[in-house]
């Protein structure tokens, strides 16, 4: 099965479906029950926060991206939100930095699902999309 972009607009009422076929593209590639599990967490958090935070600069309501495959055996995840400032991406890189020397303060109101997408993908990349926005990308860790 080859990857393909599942595409859905940045509303909580499609999070469950998301969730459902971003764990449907993993399986297709033949990965594992727990690997299917993490990347449904993965995109559960991407979406939720792209949803939530993402309500202070959305104006045209473009639709949400994110696309399950694999490379040398390992399950890829990229998402994308196309309405992100580019100053908030590199803000959101630095965070993920940061998210990566350990555990934030637990009243931190930042940082703890960077921390969780930080358990699960390596090799994590934040950037400017190619139409502008965010684009992350990541493998899934090695179990």
């Amino acid at each position: 099965m080859s990857p393909r972009l599942l595409q859905f607009p940045p509303d909580a009422r499609f999070l469950r479906l998301v969730r459902t076929e971003a764990r449907a593209s993993a399986e297709g590639l033949g990965a594992a029950p727990e690997q299917c599990d993490a990347v449904a967490l993965v995109v559960d958090e991407l979406v939720n926060n792209a949803i939530e935070h993402g309500a202070v600069y959305r104006r045209a309501n473009r639709d949400l991206a994110v696309q399950v495959g694999a490379v040398d055996g390992r399950l890829t995840v990229d998402f994308f939100d196309p309405e992100m400032p580019v100053e908030m991406v590199r803000d959101l890189a630095r965070a993920l930095r940061e998210a990566a020397n350990g555990l934030p303060a637990l009243d931190s109101e930042r940082g703890r699902g960077l921390f969780l997408i930080s358990i699960y993908l390596e090799e994590l990349r934040v950037d400017v999309g190619p139409v502008g926005g965010l684009h992350l990308h990541g493998r899934l860790a090695a179990s």
